[in-house]
């Protein structure tokens, strides 16, 4: 852990960054003028929405890349975690940031992402990248809003690599739309760096 972090301790594993820490504030404005959009859009959970948090817009900002790739990072050594993966797109990013971020933080990690559909040429493969069977994986996704999102993301890590299991999933930000529940059903903990409630959102 860096000695930044070590100033800013987080109150237990389970956080994933403290609120006492620049970083979060940082990210805080770095996600509300980039991401943060109100208006009438259609999520892909098929809800209507009067706001969204496009996420993209600061996970491929290259401060608000090295910034999550830290955090994450420090998380997964905290919990004793070695492998992170989600499902294309809104993982990628965040994904090869965690990767790189875990070799120069000397806790180098296996990263991979899972296609929402296998290729079909090459090797055909659905996941794509490195993960090792017996692992324990880290779910991880830009956001989260009824979960179910990350289905897909279970279904092909336990298809592929059996002996993986599966107990924690990170987002940046967990709109707090019922992700929490529907993961707690599958025994899975949703963590996230942010939760809507922290943002000014207009009604």
């Amino acid at each position: 852990m860096s000695v930044q972090a070590m100033q800013y301790a987080v109150k237990s594993s389970d956080e994933v960054l403290s609120q006492s820490d620049p970083r979060w504030q940082r990210l805080h404005e770095i996600i509300s003028e980039q991401s943060l959009k109100v208006g009438d859009f259609i999520l892909s959970s098929g809800r209507a929405s009067k706001f969204l948090f496009q996420l993209r817009q600061t996970t491929m900002l290259p401060e608000g890349s090295a910034l999550l790739g830290d955090v994450i990072v420090e998380y997964m050594r905290r919990n004793g975690l070695r492998c992170v993966g989600g499902l294309e797109l809104g993982a990628v990013p965040l994904v090869a940031s965690v990767s790189a971020a875990s070799f120069r933080l000397g806790y180098p990690v296996n990263a991979f992402f899972v296609r929402k559909k296998a290729k079909e040429h090459g090797a055909k493969e659905r996941i794509d990248g490195h993960i090792r069977d017996g692992e324990e994986v880290l779910l991880i996704d830009d956001v989260s809003t009824t979960g179910q999102s990350m289905f897909g993301t279970i279904d092909a890590i336990r298809e592929e690599y059996p002996q993986c299991t599966v107990k924690k999933a990170l987002v940046v930000v967990d709109r707090e739309e019922g992700a929490t529940q529907t993961l707690s059903d599958k025994g899975i903990e949703l963590v996230s760096v942010f939760k809507k409630s922290d943002f000014s959102i207009p009604a």
